[in-house]
C-alpha cells in the first residue's frame, strides 16, 4: 500500500477490524452519499496536503470529485477513510482517534451542503431536537442504511442504534459529537460499539 507500512498494521486494532468486516459485506449495490467522500477528501487536503489527498483518491475507482447527494460504492468510502486514518496516525493519535476526527470534520461538509442547510431549519435548537430529527436526516444521507432508532434516557442522555450501516463506529462517534456541539452541547460524550457486522449502538450524554 503506497505511503503506508504494511508491517505497521500487521496487528490490527478493533477499529480496523470493524472496517474490514464492513468492507467484506459491501456490495456494489451498497452506497454512501458523495458528501462523505468529499469530507474525507477535504480533510486530507487541509490536514496533510495535496499529495495525501491524491493518495486517498486512489481508493475511489478513478472518481476524483463527488456530488453531495449522488450515491457511490460504500466499499470505496471504507477504503478511502481507512487509508486516510492510517495516514493521519501519529499526528492525530491512534487509528480510532483519526477515524473519529474524520467523522467530526465531515459534519461541516454536511451542514454546508444543500440538504444540510435545509435540515438546519428543522434541527436547530437543542441537542435533543437534533437527535429527534436524526432518523430523518439519516435516511437522506445514507441510502444503503436500514435506519436508526433514538431513545432518550433523560434530558441529557440518549441511546442510538444503527442497522445495516457502513460507516465505521469511530467515524459516527465523531459526527455525533460535532452535531451535539453545534447545537450547544458541552462535554459531549459518545461511546459506540458494534453489536453485529453492520449494526452498532451508541450511548450519548452531554451537558447543556
Amino acid at each position: 500500500m503506497s505511503g503506508v507500512s504494511g508491517e505497521m498494521h500487521a496487528v490490527r486494532s478493533e477499529a480496523e477490524l470493524d472496517v474490514e468486516r464492513r468492507l467484506a459485506l459491501a456490495t456494489m449495490q451498497d452506497t454512501i452519499r458523495g458528501m462523505h467522500f468529499r469530507s474525507v477528501k477535504d480533510a486530507m487536503f487541509a490536514l496533510r496536503g495535496a499529495a495525501a489527498m491524491e493518495e486517498c483518491l486512489t481508493e475511489c475507482g478513478g472518481v476524483r470529485s463527488f456530488v453531495d447527494l449522488f450515491a457511490y460504492p460504500a466499499g470505496d468510502f471504507l477504503r478511502m477513510a481507512r487509508r486516510a486514518a492510517w495516514m493521519m496516525e501519529g499526528a492525530a493519535g491512534s487509528f480510532e482517534q483519526s477515524m473519529r476526527m474524520l467523522g467530526y470534520m465531515g459534519t461541516a461538509v454536511f451542514l454546508g451542503s444543500q440538504v444540510g442547510r435545509a435540515m438546519q431549519v428543522l434541527i436547530s435548537g437543542t441537542p435533543r431536537r437534533v437527535l429527534e430529527y436524526l432518523p430523518m436526516a439519516y435516511k437522506v444521507v445514507m441510502p444503503a442504511g436500514s435506519g436508526i432508532s433514538v431513545s432518550f434516557l433523560g434530558h441529557t442522555r440518549a441511546f442510538i442504534t444503527f442497522e445495516r450501516d457502513f460507516l465505521p463506529v469511530q467515524y459516527v462517534e465523531g459526527a455525533l459529537e460535532a452535531h451535539l456541539k453545534q447545537a450547544g452541547a458541552r462535554s459531549a460524550r459518545i461511546v459506540g460499539r458494534p453489536k453485529a457486522p453492520l449494526s452498532s449502538e451508541y450511548e450519548l450524554s452531554w451537558d447543556f
